[in-house]
């Protein structure tokens, strides 16, 4: 499995590009995207629209806790997705609360290119 880790830059300029970054994977294979966060404030990294199915499967979804003991603790949210076939997609993420209509202009976002031999 591949694991990237990306850490996240604080983006307070609504006027930011957001962070763009290419992920090379063999179809069969898997990968995982980390992104920081902490989840004790509301906000979490999600996609904000699904992988596109032709090429990528979302496997799986968890947050880990840092090894820290103190309160409001960050971690990461760790994204396991399974490329299907040839070609190219994107995965858009978004650091947000779940519960909020629309996603704020000034949010932390990372795109990624995922590029399947």
């Amino acid at each position: 499995m591949i694991s990237l880790l990306i850490l996240a830059q604080c983006q307070t300029d609504p006027d930011m590009i957001p962070e763009q970054h290419t992920i090379r994977a063999k179809a069969g294979e898997k990968f995982e995207i980390k992104l920081p966060g902490s989840i004790a404030t509301g906000y979490s990294w999600t996609l904000v629209s699904p992988a596109d199915s032709q090429y990528v499967h979302l496997e799986s979804q968890v947050y880990e806790e840092s090894d820290k003991k103190v309160d409001g603790k960050s971690g990461m949210d760790v994204f396991v997705f399974k490329a299907l076939k040839q070609g190219k997609t994107t995965l858009d993420f978004v650091y947000r609360r779940p519960f909020d209509k629309q996603i704020p202009t000034d949010a932390k976002r990372e795109n990624y290119t995922v590029r399947i031999d």
